[in-house]
């Protein structure tokens, strides 16, 4: 009876360190490999003036709102249309338009869906400016 008293008590005291003792952190692979790019949620565009005959690049980023992303132009995107360089959200409308505003929240251009993976600017109305999909 006393050596199957001491080997229930050394089952219970075991069972007791083994439960304390465990790592209680989850089993996670430390290893980032970056195999999804930080960028993955934007878009990229080539953004054209057909009659100055410039081009440059911009990219449409994460979420602010419900209806605007963070929007970022290239320096040389002043050559494209003046003060593009300054956008900094992508506004959508609602009725199929898209504002590209500056940091005051005035709007740049207005453009809408173009042909196939292209936006076109209809305000002003005097823009020949095109945003086509880089991605």
């Amino acid at each position: 009876m006393k050596t199957l008293t001491i080997a229930a008590l050394a089952a219970v005291v075991s069972l007791g360190l083994w439960a304390v003792g465990r790592d209680r952190t989850p089993d996670v692979d430390p290893i980032v490999s970056s195999s999804i790019p930080a960028g993955a949620a934007g878009h990229s565009y080539t953004i054209t003036n057909s009659v100055a005959k410039t081009a440059c690049l911009a990219e449409r980023g994460a979420a602010i709102s419900g209806r605007s992303t963070r929007f970022t132009a290239d320096p040389d995107c002043d050559a494209v249309w003046p003060g593009l360089a300054g956008a900094r959200t992508w506004t959508q409308n609602g009725d199929g338009t898209v504002d590209v505003l500056d940091a005051r929240g005035e709007a740049l251009l207005t453009v809408v869906d173009g042909d196939g993976l292209a936006y076109e600017a209809v305000e002003p109305a005097n823009a020949m400016v095109t945003f086509v999909a880089a991605d």
